[in-house]
């Protein structure tokens, strides 16, 4: 645990922020918003704009965390920033130590970026979004867009915020966005799973307390461009505390290993009978297909025909038999032409 006393953790609370995550963009990478801009963004507080040490990883850094330990670690290459997550200070590779400040927001690391841009090479930069608020790019040298010309590709009127996006090219696609959902997998089907979804994407909702089982294939959910959510079955439903330390711990884990983690889970409940929690978005998956349903026209008809009807999320048992229904299902889906398959995202549809 880290000692107060040794180092700097600063609680920022929402109401302190100078930009509001689920109204706008405001952490860029290069030519683009960052992919996980919506759970983790550019803080400015203080005086000081802090960047969350996971989105340095876009650009060829390897970030190691370990709690147990107590220590950061970014490296590329021969180049390196070893941080004491206890005593508050950083080494390099030329056996240099500093005094830094390290923050806490969101479940991830916060840093002031500057030593980490000037070791690796990298340019932080800000400017006002037509709306008045204050957004942050980091980049390499190899950006073509100024970052002014950038915002304005996310703003379509002076007087609107500026829109926040998971899915930068999404703006340009037409039609509605389906959100499938891979219900509590065996960890030996994922592989599988993930070449029978082919170009459609998904979300792979785990049982927190089981998330280790899925060392060998979590990084082929996300190469894949899936995501991973947290399953809250009805024994969770009756105790949300439990079930919060889960993700929580389940989140340390998922981030130490490969730099992700997830602020939603996934309810077969209503909406309305999910305990909220904070930091965390709910979402209700009141559709479940098993085997016999994916291929059934009538049911296909039903769930895919009028999701603002019958909900815009749906979940895929995921047994031998289902698994071979897959493609057959996933056929039938391409010709409702004007829907596209996508993961969940903390600020999409809950239900």
């Amino acid at each position: 645990m880290i000692k107060k006393s040794l180092c700097i953790l600063l609680l920022i609370l929402f109401f302190s922020f100078s930009v509001f995550a689920n109204d706008r963009a405001t952490l860029f990478t290069g030519d683009s918003v960052w992919k996980n801009d919506s759970l983790l963004t550019f803080i400015e507080t203080d005086g000081k704009g802090l960047l969350p040490v996971s989105v340095f990883g876009e650009f060829g850094i390897e970030v190691i965390l370990s709690e147990k330990l107590g220590s950061l670690l970014l490296i590329r290459g021969e180049d390196f920033l070893s941080y004491n997550l206890g005593s508050g200070k950083v080494l390099d590779e030329g056996g240099n130590i500093e005094k830094t400040s390290i923050y806490r927001y969101g479940g991830e690391i916060y840093l002031e970026p500057k030593s980490i841009c000037d070791k690796f090479s990298l340019t932080l930069e800000t400017t006002y979004a037509s709306d008045g608020y204050l957004a942050a790019r980091l980049t390499d040298g190899s950006e073509s867009l100024e970052f002014s010309e950038l915002l304005k590709l996310y703003t379509e009127k002076a007087s609107q915020p500026l829109p926040f996006l998971l899915n930068p090219t999404g703006k340009t696609v037409p039609g509605s966005f389906m959100h499938p959902i891979i219900l509590t997998p065996a960890a030996a089907s994922v592989k599988n799973i993930v070449k029978l979804l082919g170009t459609n994407r998904a979300t792979f909702a785990l049982d927190p307390d089981r998330i280790a089982d899925y060392i060998s294939v979590i990084p082929d959910i996300f190469a894949a461009g899936h995501t991973v959510a947290y399953h809250m079955d009805l024994s969770d439903i009756s105790d949300p505390a439990s079930f919060e330390e889960e993700m929580i711990k389940a989140n340390e884990w998922l981030f130490a290993f490969i730099g992700k983690t997830s602020k939603i889970y996934v309810s077969s409940e209503a909406l309305k009978r999910i305990p909220k929690i904070e930091g965390y978005a709910p979402k209700s998956c009141g559709t479940h297909l098993v085997a016999g349903d994916l291929v059934n026209d009538d049911v296909v008809n039903i769930t895919l025909g009028d999701p603002q009807k019958y909900g815009y999320i749906f979940s895929l048992a995921s047994d031998a038999g289902s698994r071979n229904n897959y493609s057959a299902f996933f056929g039938k889906f391409k010709t409702f032409t004007h829907l596209r398959s996508m993961p969940l995202s903390v600020s999409g549809e809950n239900h």
